[in-house]
């Protein structure tokens, strides 16, 4: 892993071809093996900013530097398995594209079904599982390839709420095990920012700035008991008091 900041932005925008402003002065700098969270109002531009991590985005002014070399993976909110593939075709499938021995390849797929708790369905196909089990297959995927940089897009989103609860179990359990590398989490909701990650980043309402950099002092305890700290409390009631205005300017906006 990298040793100096693997990400960093300095006075980035971005502007779309059609005029629209996603992104304006976009200045920071993410730490190795750091687990950073984005929050902010639904359109501020939270999925924009990551995709110009994992390059699908070109930044339109500034600077975006991810460290020479470094491996990106990215967990989508769908998961986006291929539905005609195995659960261990699709674990593997970043590990094939990187030209791993096939026989290698279904062994790392078989640990990885294994550590997820996925080991009697690794010959199963995506319809045949269930939304929390098909999101731990495409987080296997992504940290199957042992990335430097991993980016979460809401992958949490479209889950009930017992299972979203384990899911993040899951993601703090990988961190703890020092698997995620460098992790950015992009979500709407506080409390899983402050779950998952060890620094938040506020954003405003579109076109996106930073308008926070909360770094929570947390132990790092079960779930459970991390919400019920009053410093869990406070945390979520100071980000909401910086992201309630930049709602309600978004939702002004809208009604125009």
């Amino acid at each position: 892993m990298q040793s100096t900041s693997p990400i960093v932005f300095e006075r980035v925008g971005l502007t779309y071809p059609t005029g629209v402003t996603a992104l304006t002065d976009i200045t920071l700098s993410i730490a190795p093996r750091s687990a950073v969270a984005l929050v902010g109002p639904s359109g501020c531009g939270k999925t924009t900013l990551m995709r110009t991590i994992a390059g699908l985005e070109q930044v339109s002014t500034g600077t975006l530097t991810v460290a020479a070399g470094a491996t990106r993976a990215m967990v989508f909110q769908s998961g986006l398995l291929f539905p005609w593939m195995s659960v261990a075709d699709n674990i593997s499938y970043g590990l094939m594209a990187r030209g791993m021995p096939a026989l290698q390849c279904r062994d790392r797929a078989r640990q990885w079904a294994e550590r997820m708790g996925l080991q009697r369905f690794v010959d199963a196909y995506p319809h045949q599982l269930s939304g929390g089990m098909q999101q731990r297959v495409g987080i296997a995927r992504a940290l199957a390839i042992e990335p430097d940089i991993v980016l979460f897009d809401e992958p949490f989103a479209a889950l009930d709420a017992q299972t979203r609860l384990l899911m993040q179990e899951l993601v703090c359990d990988l961190q703890r095990q020092g698997v995620c590398g460098t992790m950015v989490f992009v979500t709407h909701a506080i409390d899983e920012a402050l779950i998952v990650a060890d620094r938040i980043i506020v954003m405003s309402a579109r076109p996106g700035r930073i308008i926070a950099d909360v770094t929570p002092q947390l132990p790092d305890v079960p779930i459970a008991q991390k919400r019920a700290l009053p410093a869990f409390t406070q945390a979520f009631a100071d980000i909401w008091a910086q992201i309630r205005s930049e709602v309600e300017l978004q939702m002004h906006e809208e009604v125009r």
